[in-house]
């Protein structure tokens, strides 16, 4: 597949990294389409600046993503590379979660993560491969204080890639995830001041990082890689 010409979707382009990721595409001189859900000003905004195609989805409905795929399907228009940037966190400590805490973290961010796996993968082995990239934020070989619902989500997603690239591999489909350290915008913006200054101890870069530079290793494993797959790059200052 001529790496150059690759139909790329970005699903939650409107947030810190996932326009990062857009802006990394457009630079490539690609013309992603990207999602979005609630953020219609930023959309409408990125999406006139760069000349994009924008398409609201909204992860909670579970019949979304389908019937997006069904509509690009019809119009001819599959891509040939999904990134997954959608996620939302919920800061509950685990013992006062509630069930919809849990239902809609796992919705946004884990069902829509096997949804695109089930609905793109298929579909990407059979006109010759692809690649799907999850952006998360836990490698799992650390104990973080992150909310407990949302590591949950985010575990799920990093199984989710290394068994799907196992069933998707033999078809030329490659299923990796960028799991991400703490960033100075988005949900890094959002999170304890102690928290943030925790990270910068455990930091061998001493730093939060920028949406900008995570933005060029998810836009490299979309357009570039051939060989990694079914596995977990942690991009994160060396915590």
């Amino acid at each position: 597949m001529n790496q150059e010409k690759r139909r790329v979707l970005v699903i939650g382009g409107t947030g810190a990294v996932g326009s990062a990721v857009v802006r990394e595409l457009s630079q490539a001189e690609l013309s992603p389409m990207f999602t979005y859900c609630n953020s219609e000003a930023r959309a409408v905004a990125l999406a006139e600046e760069l000349g994009l195609r924008r398409l609201r989805v909204d992860l909670r409905d579970a019949s979304a993503l389908p019937k997006l795929v069904a509509s690009l399907e019809a119009e001819n228009n599959l891509p040939d590379v999904v990134i997954h940037c959608a996620t939302i966190v919920r800061q509950a400590r685990v013992d006062v979660a509630t069930d919809e805490d849990w239902d809609t973290t796992m919705h946004v961010n884990a069902r829509s993560a096997f949804q695109i796996c089930r609905e793109w993968g298929g579909r990407l082995g059979a006109r010759g491969g692809g690649d799907i990239v999850f952006v998360a934020a836990l490698d799992r070989t650390q104990s973080l204080p992150i909310p407990p619902v949302f590591a949950a989500s985010q575990g799920l997603v990093s199984a989710l890639a290394m068994a799907a690239a196992k069933d998707l591999g033999p078809r030329g489909v490659r299923v990796n995830v960028v799991a991400l350290g703490l960033l100075g915008t988005g949900i890094g913006a959002e999170l304890d001041p102690k928290l943030v200054e925790d990270y910068h101890a455990m930091s061998a870069l001493r730093r939060l990082g920028d949406a900008g530079e995570v933005a060029k290793t998810i836009a490299w494993l979309a357009l570039h890689n051939t060989y990694l797959n079914g596995k977990v790059v942690s991009v994160n200052g060396g915590i």
